[in-house]
């Protein structure tokens, strides 16, 4: 009892002035949210998370999360352009969402550059531990993306995603003979 209070109280300071607070049901106090001001944020009624959950929303960037969302100890959600999350979706712990890369241009990493593309997830997800949804992923209603899984693309309405991983070398720099 006195914990959840603590928690309630301590997200109420946190999260002064900003609207959404009403709606969060219980968000550990170990959780970081970083808005900037030209952001969107909108979240659903019953939001939980659990230790070391990141939000970053940056400049002209729109985050929804649905009702009854629940993400697991050590999460990141990275928003530069979109991220959508519907309702009464479950992330596993260290469950990463990105809606951009860095820039490449000549094979060179653009400092402070980036392409993005909107993620979408639907609606009664389950997203295991330790996956990673890549810029421009959109995952249906009812799905499944299991543990360790890296989604970039689509995944259809009520299906499981499993990615299997096969240990494969691309060499980078040629080497001259």
């Amino acid at each position: 009892m006195i914990k959840k209070l603590f928690t309630v109280l301590y997200n109420g300071v946190r999260f002064i002035g900003c609207r959404c607070y009403k709606r969060i049901l219980s968000v550990s106090a170990s959780t970081k949210m970083e808005v900037s001001k030209s952001a969107r944020v909108k979240i659903g009624k019953g939001f939980r998370t659990r230790k070391g959950v990141e939000i970053n929303v940056r400049s002209g960037a729109v985050l929804n999360i649905g009702k009854n969302v629940f993400m697991n100890s050590g999460c990141i959600i990275t928003a530069r352009e979109q991220v959508e999350i519907g309702s009464n979706t479950i992330f596993g712990p260290n469950v990463m969402i990105f809606d951009n890369d860095h820039a490449i241009k000549d094979g060179v990493v653009c400092h402070n550059e980036f392409e993005t593309k909107p993620v979408t997830i639907g609606e009664n997800v389950w997203i295991g531990a330790g996956a990673i949804i890549l810029k421009g992923a959109t995952i249906g209603n009812n799905a499944i993306i299991a543990a360790g899984s890296v989604v970039k693309g689509h995944v259809e309405n009520g299906t499981i995603f499993v990615q299997k991983r096969e240990s494969t070398m691309i060499p980078v720099i040629k080497e001259e003979a």
